[in-house]
């Protein structure tokens, strides 16, 4: 059962695609611009054209294709439910979608509406609501780790358990492998551990061998940093 993988070109999908690539399970790597990926990734992955603010682009991208590996992609002018309709189509089997933890209690966010539009499609589904993922330190705070050696985020003394892009894969890959043992169902993923971030700091600094502070900065504090 060939997978479509979306998102591929960020952490998740990538890592998706890496998973099923080594489980040997077939999948096409769905992105916008398929000759700039080529280029960058050469004839290692099979690439097909998909924008979700361009319709016509649907029904190629999803020939052939029983089930997806689906992200909300960032942009403007998406026509997401109507890519979900014309998955419905052309015979897709299974949708396992990529959503965020205590998304059912959060209606202000698009994965809250995102997941009540695959429920009523009448597609298999299976949504993994993924907590935050470890690699956000390095793709959102990297920066201000190496030039100020400090964690720079509004977080409090909240705890989060943190997540590895890998882990998901793992999961994401299981649901295409297995796809009638987890249809209709949500799973939540979390790291083994809820830490702070000044207890992320800690474990930072004992690691590098250098002082990482958490900066503990307010929202209003952070904006205008930017």
């Amino acid at each position: 059962m060939t997978v479509l993988v979306t998102g591929f070109t960020g952490n998740s999908g990538y890592e998706v695609a890496q998973n099923l690539k080594s489980k040997g399970i077939p999948f096409k790597c769905a992105v916008r611009n398929v000759e700039k990926a080529a280029e960058r990734y050469g004839d290692a992955y099979d690439f097909v054209r998909l924008d979700f603010a361009d319709a016509a682009t649907f029904a190629a991208a999803l020939q052939g294709i029983e089930q997806i590996f689906l992200m909300y992609p960032p942009g403007e002018n998406l026509q997401f439910a109507e890519f979900l309709e014309e998955a419905k189509r052309a015979g897709v089997r299974h949708i396992t979608y990529l959503s965020v933890k205590d998304a059912p209690f959060l209606p202000f966010i698009h994965h809250f509406k995102n997941e009540k539009l695959l429920k009523k499609l009448g597609v298999p589904y299976t949504f993994i609501r993924a907590g935050y993922f470890m690699q956000n330190l390095n793709d959102f705070l990297c920066a201000e780790i190496k030039e100020r050696q400090r964690i720079f985020v509004p977080a409090g003394n909240g705890k989060t358990s943190f997540v590895d892009v890998r882990d998901l894969a793992e999961v994401a890959s299981l649901t295409f492998r297995n796809p009638q043992l987890h249809e209709n169902t949500a799973y939540t993923i979390t790291g083994g551990e809820a830490l702070t971030f000044s207890q992320v700091a800690e474990k930072m600094s004992a690691i590098l061998g250098q002082s990482i502070s958490y900066a503990n900065p307010s929202p209003k504090n952070l904006r205008s940093t930017w």
